[in-house]
């Protein structure tokens, strides 16, 4: 057959991945694993040794890189920078960073919060570094893009979730003035990384989700501050992707609005409602379940969900297989390589169809 012949036509990573953004044709499915703390877990190394420093850091990523053959590289390691540079004391919790402590006990400790410098403060700089060097390493084979955390979210780990979801009704005004400070931080903050060598720019959005905003807060408190550090990172020609956790079916339209080339989609959604709605103007990116496949299922269930996603989503490019979040650290290595050969076994054709060249997992038992 002509697509066993998939050698006259092979991109390398960044090529496939630019070609799903750009709603082109890659030569097949691109796959961004998610496997950032647990790549680290690969060369051995624990996360509270890498964060400060960016040498040991990129040694641990690329040791995944190279293990599980993925098509991105994730610089960083968590969302909470930007927080912990305003003053939020951020510890590592099983391999994983956490917020512990909120700078912000009553809202006029607004008046405290100081603009960090990223190329001194906190653990900006670290990621920075761990930009640079990458680039250097991977020499534009791999896409490389930094995690951060998107304004709303950066503003839940300065106040408390449920303190600023209430200060939302309360008091919009104040969340509005504390938006403008996180928008202001992540500008600052993205121009380091874009200096750095970021080929794109997640913003992390967990807490702008159906499941905590209305559409209508969306279109408030997130939209447009997102917009804003979106449109900043294109007009340097740098990707910006949208992420936001769990359900976020009813802000789709919005999500796709504001300036991001990409989505990254959790589990919760249909990711063939999500193409169908949005996918024929952005890229989307998803959405296996992390705990349910990913950490707990076995290499044949993962290969076989990843199978089906790329059915419901992959026609048409402007498609990226992956998790619908990072991984948990303990998640298998056979169940990341399943994904990631669930990906190897497609081929795009002329028509932007995807077509697959084998089964390289035989089907559970009672999966028809």
């Amino acid at each position: 057959m002509f697509h066993d012949k998939k050698e006259v036509f092979k991109m390398n990573s960044l090529e496939r991945i630019v070609a799903a953004i750009k709603l082109e044709k890659p030569d097949r499915v691109p796959v961004t694993t998610l496997s950032i703390v647990r790549s680290l877990r690969v060369a051995g190394f624990p996360t509270e040794e890498c964060l400060y420093n960016p040498e040991k850091m990129v040694e641990g990523k690329l040791a995944g890189a190279e293990r599980f053959e993925d098509d991105a590289v994730v610089a960083g390691t968590d969302l909470f920078v930007e927080a912990e540079c305003l003053g939020s004391k951020v510890k590592v919790y099983e391999h994983t960073p956490v917020v512990v402590d909120y700078f912000i006990k009553d809202k006029s400790d607004i008046k405290k919060l100081k603009m960090p410098n990223p190329k001194n403060d906190g653990r900006m700089p670290y990621v920075c570094k761990e930009i640079e060097l990458l680039k250097k390493k991977l020499d534009n084979t791999k896409i490389i893009v930094p995690v951060t955390g998107g304004p709303f979210t950066t503003a839940s780990q300065l106040y408390g979730p449920e303190q600023l979801l209430i200060a939302t009704f309360e008091d919009p005004e104040w969340v509005h003035k504390l938006l403008r400070i996180c928008t202001d931080v992540s500008l600052a903050y993205w121009e380091e990384l874009i200096k750095a060598g970021s080929h794109a720019i997640v913003a992390l959005e967990p807490f702008s989700s159906n499941t905590i905003l209305s559409p209508e807060q969306y279109a408030e408190f997130t939209a447009p501050y997102l917009k804003e550090i979106f449109e900043f990172s294109w007009s340097k020609g740098v990707v910006g992707v949208n992420h936001t956790c769990a359900d976020t079916s009813l802000i789709w339209d919005q999500m796709a609005s504001v300036g991001a080339l990409a989505l990254q989609l959790d589990h919760p959604i249909s990711m063939k409602e999500c193409k169908e709605k949005v996918g024929k103007k952005i890229c989307i990116s998803g959405n296996v379940h992390p705990i349910d496949y990913m950490l707990y299922g076995t290499p044949e269930a993962v290969y076989w969900k990843c199978r089906d996603v790329i059915e419901e989503a992959g026609n048409g490019s402007g498609f990226i297989l992956g998790s619908g979040c990072d991984l948990n650290p303990r998640t298998p290595e056979v169940n990341i390589l399943a994904m990631v050969q669930a990906a190897k076994d497609t081929v795009y054709n002329d028509d932007l169809s995807v077509s697959f060249i084998r089964e390289s997992y035989p089907r559970p038992a009672g999966n028809a």
